[in-house]
């Protein structure tokens, strides 16, 4: 009798605890966006939210957003979801001094990186902390000639994605307008193709539908994916309108019934990309 009441005693100060850690990982995560809102949108007279009734508040979600800016439209998507958000990120935010000389110091220019060094090198050490202490997703996007090696990190970061979604997270995955795999071997980047539902896009990389389809496959799960459009978010003009555009949240399911010659996978990164 004295080990059963032991037992129960241990697993309910053991939930206690995950209570407590949860807390306070949230505390530190809404903290965070505070810090990091003003930077990127100090005015909210210049952001316009569509379709925040289509916010999926608890339970796996993952999210699919075009990325026009470098900034902007990130603390955008931070600012529409109370819940936190774990975003597939560019393994080179992880690294201050990358972030600070390939980064930051290239978008101030010459000028005004001199004038407000002591500013960008305390961001530059602020962010990478904050990404990992919030458990965002690292994806490499370096080839350094080992292709098999740059698979299996891209592996590793979906494993990570899959992960947060049986967990109940919520995941972001934005689409680059760049080609990593094209990029290879050049000096320059190459662009993407554009979307042929509209120019202003990328045309969408299948990672999500990948996500959505293996768990599916290996755990039963049909996690919703909600695409996001945003408008407007180039370069770090405060003034410039900036428009979310939320829309409602599918499953691979609905790609599930057609029948012609694309995988699911296939016509659910095409639907979703015409959504958004």
């Amino acid at each position: 009798m004295v080990y059963i009441f032991t037992v129960i005693s241990d697993q309910t100060i053991m939930a206690q605890q995950d209570k407590d850690s949860a807390r306070i990982k949230r505390i530190k995560y809404n903290r965070a966006k505070r810090i990091l809102k003003p930077i990127f949108i100090p005015f909210d007279r210049y952001v316009e939210y569509i379709g925040l009734n289509n916010i999926i508040k608890e339970g796996p979600n993952l999210i699919v957003v075009n990325h026009p800016g470098m900034g902007r439209d990130i603390a955008a998507v931070l600012t529409a979801y109370r819940r936190q958000l774990h975003f597939l990120t560019a393994h080179y935010l992880f690294d201050p001094d990358i972030l600070l000389n390939t980064h930051i110091k290239p978008a101030l220019g010459p000028v005004f990186s001199k004038i407000l060094f002591p500013v960008a090198n305390r961001f530059a050490h602020y962010l990478p902390k904050v990404l990992k202490e919030h458990e965002m997703i690292p994806i490499n996007k370096n080839y350094d000639g080992n292709l098999a090696t740059f698979a299996r990190q891209l592996r590793q970061s979906i494993v990570r994605a899959k992960d947060y979604l049986l967990q109940g997270r919520a995941v972001v995955i934005f689409q680059i307008t760049y080609n990593i795999l094209k990029s290879i071997g050049r000096k320059q980047i190459v662009d993407k193709e554009p979307s042929k539902f509209h120019p202003y896009i990328p045309r969408f990389n299948p990672t999500f539908g990948k996500i959505a389809f293996e768990l599916y496959k290996e755990h039963d799960l049909l996690v919703p994916v909600t695409p996001i459009g945003i408008h407007g978010a180039e370069g770090l003009n405060p003034f410039k309108k900036m428009v979310i555009s939320i829309g409602k949240p599918l499953t691979i399911a609905s790609c599930f019934h057609k029948r012609d010659e694309k995988d699911p996978i296939t016509r659910f990164t095409n639907e979703l990309e015409r959504q958004v």
